[in-house]
């Protein structure tokens, strides 16, 4: 079996992908087309590299969004391309971003995103900023070089990356925020972001404070059974952001 490439080196393979990516480009092309099964095989070097080939002849930030109509396939583009027409861009668990139609059955968007009972008042997801978008396309990058790392971990080392990021790389993420937050604007012109209310955040952290209780009090019940899970199992481990 041949040895998986370096981290940040781009492959013959990814090469090849981007050729037959690139007979898509043209000057009426403003979106391209991944096939599913193309894009889960892209590491987040690979996925980078596609995204700044596409970006020399859109001349702006593009992002990827997952087709969210029922098709497994992938566009690559700039957000104001999928809000054209009524269209959406929806963050899901995961922090996948989906763009779905206007008028798309509702059913096939429970099924996406997994909402509760519709609300009377619908919430507009918040925009995400520079830093989130900076953190979402290095997150599977830096899992995949440091295996057991908890996503609190990630967010540090992320952290700490943004903040010794150049001026120029900065600037790149937070233009691209102000598109995805321009196209919410131009969806929802009445959209404000609220604060959640004093009370509200009192209430989330003691929540919060009860429920870390309980896991340690289990944690410790666990560590005195035989048998049991040890304290470092892959169970205790945080999900995939």
């Amino acid at each position: 079996m041949a040895a998986p490439a370096p981290i940040g080196v781009i492959t013959e393979k990814v090469q090849k992908i981007w050729s037959a990516l690139e007979l898509q480009v043209s000057p009426f092309c403003q979106v391209l087309v991944l096939p599913g099964i193309t894009f889960r095989e892209l590491d987040a070097t690979a996925k980078k590299f596609i995204a700044g080939k596409f970006m020399d002849h859109a001349r702006e930030s593009v992002l990827y969004v997952i087709d969210g109509t029922g098709n497994d396939r992938v566009f690559l583009g700039a957000p104001r391309h999928f809000v054209a027409g009524g269209g959406t861009i929806l963050c899901a668990p995961g922090n996948n971003l989906f763009w779905v139609r206007k008028n798309q059955p509702q059913t096939m968007t429970a099924t996406l995103i997994s909402p509760p009972t519709p609300p009377k008042h619908v919430k507009i997801p918040r925009p995400p900023n520079a830093y989130i978008l900076y953190r979402k396309e290095r997150h599977h990058l830096v899992k995949a070089a440091n295996p057991g790392i908890t996503n609190n971990e990630i967010s540090q080392i992320l952290g700490k990356a943004w903040n010794g990021e150049t001026e120029e790389i900065r600037k790149k993420y937070k233009d691209l925020s102000l598109q995805v937050k321009q196209a919410l604007l131009e969806k929802h012109p009445d959209y404000q972001y609220r604060p959640r209310r004093p009370s509200e955040r009192r209430r989330r952290r003691r929540s919060t404070h009860a429920s870390s209780h309980l896991r340690g009090a289990g944690n410790a019940h666990a560590a005195s059974s035989p048998g049991s899970p040890s304290a470092d199992s892959p169970a205790d481990s945080n999900d995939d952001v």
